[in-house]
């Protein structure tokens, strides 16, 4: 009984493993043949601004698109990354408004090999972008270290945590950008510490500026015994 069940599994393996390949190719070719909708999810990308412009306001990172074709093509579309570019080049100061069609998809995003193969049915969300244009200033801006947490019993800050770089480019909106006076750094942790503490951290980016230049900064924190008659008045960093 088990010799005919072998020989019925392992005879002409070869043949049939083949067979077996073969339907499954078959298979998926008949499949992936048949024409389908699908939803798309394209990256949209700002260019063409002037460089003496910038944009205020949440750019959609993505835009969402109904897409018909073979879903042999729509695998394809998907593999290529397909992204929309918005044409900022005739953004005035001033608000800023377009939208989005199913034309300028097909157009824009979709690649030249798959145009023909695919269309674009329809434009999901969002259907318009809309943008404040300003004038774009640069200021060179001290920075300050955030402080947060209390060193170990007996330890005080000595002296003054240092920054290095001291100033920094701020780079964005006119209107933001001649408000702010300082840029401080993500908040660094003391909690507890008893020895010298150099880190590299982040600047916190101010909202809707567009760039720091540069972005990190080294922050040096000294810390010494203190003086035994000053623990109980020590302050709390904050």
């Amino acid at each position: 009984m088990w010799n005919r069940i072998r020989a019925i599994l392992f005879e002409n393996l070869g043949i049939k493993i083949a067979s077996l390949l073969l339907a499954l190719l078959l298979y998926a070719h008949v499949v992936t043949d048949q024409e389908r909708e699908q939803v798309v999810l394209i990256p949209i990308a700002a260019v063409g601004l002037a460089d003496s412009l910038t944009s205020v306001g949440e750019l959609p990172p993505r835009v969402a698109v109904k897409v018909r074709g073979k879903w042999k093509d729509l695998i394809r579309l998907n593999l290529t990354r397909p992204f929309l570019s918005l044409d900022l080049a005739p953004a005035k100061p001033g608000a800023f408004q377009t939208t989005i069609t199913a034309e300028d998809i097909a157009r824009r995003a979709i690649p030249p090999e798959l145009s023909r193969l695919v269309s674009v049915t329809e434009v999901l969300e969002p259907r318009s972008v809309n943008l404040t244009i300003e004038p774009k200033a640069t200021r060179s801006l001290p920075v300050k270290a955030r402080i947060v947490g209390t060193p170990a019993q007996g330890y005080v800050l000595d002296p003054a945590p240092r920054v290095e770089p001291e100033s920094v480019r701020v780079i964005g909106p006119a209107r933001l950008v001649q408000g702010i006076d300082t840029l401080y750094t993500v908040a660094v942790d003391i909690t507890g510490e008893r020895e010298r503490i150099q880190r590299q951290v982040a600047l916190a980016l101010p909202a809707n500026v567009a760039n720091l230049e540069p972005r990190r900064c080294v922050v040096t924190i000294g810390l010494a015994r203190a003086e035994s008659d000053s623990l109980s008045d020590r302050p709390r960093i904050r």
